[in-house]
């Protein structure tokens, strides 16, 4: 669960991020304020891909415990994963991904 509000979060990051560049940039006052919104919205995607990291390290080593109950003969088919991710988690990244550039497009768009 916390793995899912940490993508929601940076989808809503993204989007606070755009629409507060958008209004301090318009505001001779408030564009000094860059700077440390941009700071900000850096660490927050640090610690956010930091604490994504956790959970997925956590999983590795419960899937890397031994199972309680012995398998049966058949074979247990693992999940493909590309760059480590399992298909809904790389679904969620291009979202996340995708979301970010039109958000910042539509920004970049909206203040000329």
């Amino acid at each position: 669960m916390f793995e899912y509000f940490l993508y929601v979060a940076i989808i809503a990051e993204t989007a606070l991020a755009a629409f507060v560049y958008k209004t301090t940039f318009r505001d001779p006052d408030l564009a000094r304020f860059n700077v440390y919104f941009g700071v900000f919205y850096a660490a927050f995607l640090a610690w956010s891909i930091w604490e994504l990291n956790k959970v997925d390290k956590r999983r590795k080593l419960l899937e890397a415990q031994p199972a309680p109950e012995p398998v049966t003969e058949t074979a247990v088919e693992r999940p493909r994963s590309l760059l480590g991710l399992t298909a809904a988690q790389l679904a969620i990244v291009a979202v996340v991904f995708v979301t970010a550039v039109a958000t910042f497009s539509w920004a970049l768009r909206a203040l000329r």
